[in-house]
């Protein structure tokens, strides 16, 4: 397993960014911490390409700042291999998209991804 910690000044309102992975891995799990509100019903969603494979929602009442959001595995994608040599390029990096609601402002947002860099990919034996 590798943590990822990245830090995103964020100006409020809908941003996508994108980290490139350095190796063939999934990512496990999602913690999202920032120094001001995070706003009831925003989002912070994970995905390879348009896929979402973890998704971190702000419960009703907001989270206050400085108190660790944890995101959700998606049950049907959350083993999507992302690799840094897939001919694809959307399976190259993680992209991290903020939703409208999340931020009532500018804030600074901390992701911690927790990357499983032991994935693989079960192939079936070929003919002989």
């Amino acid at each position: 397993m590798k943590n990822i910690d990245f830090n995103i000044y964020s100006a409020g309102g809908v941003e996508t960014y994108y980290y490139p992975v350095t190796c063939r891995g999934v990512v496990h799990s999602l913690k999202v911490i920032a120094n001001a509100t995070l706003v009831a019903t925003g989002t912070v969603i994970l995905s390879r390409s348009t896929t979402a494979v973890n998704t971190a929602t702000v419960p009703t009442g907001d989270t206050a700042a400085g108190i660790e959001l944890v995101g959700v595995p998606d049950t049907t994608n959350k083993g999507l291999v992302f690799d840094p040599n897939s001919a694809t390029v959307a399976n190259t990096k993680i992209k991290i998209v903020f939703d409208t609601t999340l931020l009532g402002g500018a804030a600074n947002v901390l992701l911690q991804i927790e990357y499983d860099d032991s994935a693989y990919v079960v192939q079936a034996a070929k003919e002989a």
